[in-house]
């Protein structure tokens, strides 16, 4: 079977990567020079960075930068569906020193316009992080950081996007921890350097995980549900292939971290048909629970397939399962690998999608019903 004829879109996207890197960097460059001045940033004591679906995902995988080079003065740094921020949170404590950052490649969600609204109101300062200038998160937000990713082919879903925003707010937690004075001047040169690092390593890896994904993509094709299990960044990576499972090639799929799914999903019926995907890392607290994971999902007959930056044996498990291995991050910059440990899932995800003949996002997307950018706009308890 020659695999050149189910190259499909998201394929070609992770693929593209790695000759993505420096054009992004230059990208995200352009957009620092027009974005949150540093004497604003100065005073920040609270960042809230939320999202829907993908970018959320990218939010709750970039705190560790935040920390990392902005973890100090009493800072607090968290992330949050757009959701929870545009109905429930409490934004008015402290809101001179509160930032709220709204991830969106579109800039067009309704809950991100109607979050950046409420936070407005109650004196935040806010930032829409986007591709696109004319959106309507830009319009609400008092700051932008526009990422300027280069044009693709066929940019959905929003892959290429996605690697596009853990930069931006990578490169946001410099700016913020160099203007609080807590970086190093060559810190955001030195974060690039890392990403292009990591980014050539996988890139050194990029042909035999394809390989290796279309050949698991024969088998697993048919399977009635897939779920993803993983953990702290990890979560956002299996979180981010379950998604693009349903989306291009329609088949149920759920993400779970490691201590739920043991708890629970352990306990599905006809567990030789459900492929469990299983993202970790073998520098992480959680190394041992993952392995245990993975362990049991094998041993009660699940298909499995663990992506990490080492063997099943590193993560003491001796059921037979399929590993594709990614290289290790810089050391000290282990959050690094939410950037790109989604790829071999979401090529897997491409190519069963290519053999099932399964439209993406089955046409939905030019029908009637999609809400994402008509739900109405509500400003929760705004104040007159």
């Amino acid at each position: 079977m020659d695999k050149s004829e189910y190259a499909g879109a998201l394929r070609n996207q992770c693929m593209s990567l790695p000759d993505l890197c420096e054009s992004q960097i230059e990208g995200i460059v352009l957009g620092l020079k027009d974005t949150i001045p540093a004497q604003v940033l100065k005073g920040v004591r609270r960042v809230i960075v939320t999202g829907c679906g993908d970018s959320y995902l990218a939010a709750k995988a970039c705190i560790p930068a935040f920390k990392k080079y902005a973890g100090a003065f009493a800072s607090n740094f968290i992330a949050a569906r757009a959701i929870d921020v545009a109905q429930y949170l409490d934004l008015g404590r402290n809101a001179g020193g509160t930032l709220v950052i709204a991830v969106s490649a579109s800039g067009g969600a309704s809950r991100l316009q109607e979050l950046l609204r409420r936070a407005n109101s109650k004196g935040c300062l806010t930032l829409a992080l986007t591709n696109r200038p004319d959106s309507k998160a830009v319009n609400e937000a008092k700051y932008s950081l526009i990422v300027n990713t280069p044009d693709f082919a066929t940019p959905s879903p929003g892959l290429r996007s996605y690697y596009a925003s853990y930069m931006g707010l990578y490169a946001l937690a410099v700016s913020l921890g160099q203007a609080k004075g807590i970086a190093k001047a060559d810190a955001l040169d030195d974060l690039f350097h890392q990403i292009r690092t990591y980014t050539a390593a996988v890139a050194d890896r990029i042909e035999a995980i394809d390989d290796q994904m279309f050949e698991l993509a024969q088998t697993w094709k048919d399977f009635r549900a897939f779920e993803t299990v993983g953990d702290d960044v990890d979560y956002s990576s299996a979180h981010f292939i379950a998604a693009k499972i349903v989306e291009v090639a329609g088949t149920m799929s759920s993400a779970m971290d490691s201590e739920d799914w043991c708890h629970v999903n352990f306990f599905a019926r006809d567990p030789e048909a459900i492929g469990t995907i299983v993202v970790g890392d073998v520098t992480a607290n959680n190394r041992t629970r993952i392995g245990e994971t993975a362990h049991q999902a094998a041993a009660v007959g699940r298909p499995v397939l663990l992506i990490a930056n080492g063997s099943a044996q590193d993560f003491g498990i001796e059921e037979p399962i399929t590993v594709c291995t990614l290289p290790k991050t810089p050391a000290g910059y282990e959050f690094l690998s939410a950037m790109l440990a989604h790829v071999p899932g979401s090529i897997l995800a491409s190519y069963i999608s290519a053999l099932l003949g399964e439209p993406y996002f089955r046409n939905f997307i030019y029908r009637s019903g999609m809400t994402l950018g008509s739900s109405a706009v509500v400003v929760a308890d705004q104040e007159e």
